[in-house]
């Protein structure tokens, strides 16, 4: 998960409105930031009513470097404050305003509202994310919104500094997988390394015995039964630890796989890769299947906003006419989702029948959110599928990973969408309900959403 986050604090107010009253606002507020998990607190020390004071402020900021402001709308205020924070910091405004009260046919009390108005329309001209919060100081909703504020802006900054090390490329005729390198560094964020299957392989083959040993050690301890041979096993893990290698090698954080058909192959390495790569997931270091790069900056997204595991899948089944859509993968899902009591097993693949490993079990039950990050159309953009649900009690009726979902849009209209919008064929699907995290990602970096509730 990502690392404290540092909130420059601007309580703001308009000359000669400033009393005791608004100072006492601006402790309430200042107390209540400091409550918000993993976030550190710089400013606040006094209310802001004029540009010279702001200026000093500023001056503070460039050298204490915030992640974020927060700019409460105590009453209306100058309009030369925040733009001048905006510009010169160049990072994301939380606008915070405040309910009227009833002036009772007297004076205007505050005009909170109207402030962030104002503000809100020259970030947004100057293309600054800002995000709204419309609530009472020391309110439960305050609090989550502008909790909320923070997880988006943590996770955003994490996908922009992410490396993430591309190992053999796509699979085979998976155009769902191609990315544009480019345009992902320049719209998002993400730096790709190219790493060569060959060097993985190879530094799996010449693993010493110690580090294959702590490997296979906590790859068995993952799981509650084991059915795949010893040997295959041995060369999960040596894999495992490879890819781990790479980790420190390239300086990477994340990955995206090529697992077959080159793992597979016997002259080469062997085996099926499934869940050597839910294994990495499960341990942090975020893995997509079959070199997907956005689905791995999807579930990367996912991993900051949640802090658990995301499970990168096929939607397999989608009927019009039924109740639930399954989501599934191979054996690549990451034990840490496995539905309670059920005894996860190692073993040989059900699409490579004579290969292992993957590692299968139905997923957990629970509300869930299905997305898909890719391209527009003419490669002009992104956008992202956003569809949320509830994952319901399942079984392991078919082999790999399978959870079924009742969609709030339905299975036709998800199935409609998916199809007759041409998204990709790979999805990541997160624990809880992330809609709102997402469709603020999506804004704020100029992304398409097409929400699906």
């Amino acid at each position: 998960m990502g690392k404290k986050i540092k909130i420059g604090f601007l309580p703001l107010t308009k000359v000669n409105w400033t009393n005791e009253a608004m100072q006492k606002q601006r402790r309430d507020a200042l107390a209540m930031l400091q409550r918000i998990d993993g976030a550190e607190i710089v400013g606040g020390d006094e209310m802001i009513d004029v540009e010279p004071k702001a200026v000093e402020v500023l001056e503070q900021f460039e050298k204490s470097r915030p992640d974020m402001i927060v700019a409460l709308f105590a009453t209306f205020s100058l309009g030369t404050i925040v733009s001048l924070f905006a510009k010169r910091l160049n990072i994301p405004v939380v606008l915070w305003s405040i309910p009227e009260p009833d002036p009772a046919g007297g004076r205007l009390q505050a005009n909170s509202f109207c402030a962030a108005n104002m503000n809100s329309h020259f970030l947004w001209r100057f293309h600054i994310p800002y995000f709204h919060v419309h609530a009472d100081i020391g309110s439960d909703k305050a609090l989550e919104e502008i909790g909320k504020a923070v997880r988006v802006v943590r996770a955003t900054n994490a996908v922009k500094n992410m490396r993430i090390g591309l190992i053999g490329g796509r699979v085979p005729g998976f155009y769902t997988s191609s990315c544009d390198e480019m345009m992902l560094r320049a719209k998002l964020g993400p730096e790709l390394k190219y790493i060569m299957m060959l060097e993985v392989m190879n530094d799996a083959k010449n693993i010493s015995e110690d580090e294959l040993g702590r490997a296979l050690a906590s790859i068995k301890k993952e799981a509650s039964e084991c059915e795949a041979s010893e040997g295959d096993l041995r060369k999960s893990a040596a894999l495992y630890a490879a890819v781990c290698g790479m980790k420190k090698k390239f300086l990477v954080d994340t990955f995206a796989f090529r697992c077959w058909p080159e793992v597979i192959n016997s002259d080469l390495y062997g085996i099926t890769a499934c869940s050597t790569l839910g294994h990495l997931t499960n341990n942090g270091v975020i893995t997509a299947c079959e070199g997907d790069v956005y689905g791995a900056v999807l579930m990367r997204l996912e991993y900051e906003l949640t802090g658990e595991s995301p499970f990168f899948c096929d939607l397999i089944m989608c009927e019009p006419d039924s109740e639930y859509g399954v989501v599934w993968h191979c054996g690549a899902a990451p034990c840490g989702v496995c539905k309670k009591n059920f005894k996860n097993s190692l073993r040989n693949s059900s699409t490579v029948v004579t290969k292992g490993v993957v590692n299968e079990f139905p997923l957990k039950p629970g509300r869930v959110t299905l997305a898909r990050l890719g391209e527009k159309r003419d490669g002009d953009g992104y956008r992202m599928l956003i569809a949320p649900g509830e994952g319901i009690d399942t079984d392991l009726f078919v082999r790999g990973n399978p959870l079924k979902v009742k969609f709030d849009a339905g299975c036709e209209r998800i199935r409609d969408t998916v199809i007759n919008q041409g998204f990709e064929h790979h999805f990541s699907m997160a624990y809880g309900d992330i809609t709102a995290e997402l469709l603020d990602y999506c804004r704020i970096m100029d992304i398409e959403a097409i929400l699906l509730k």
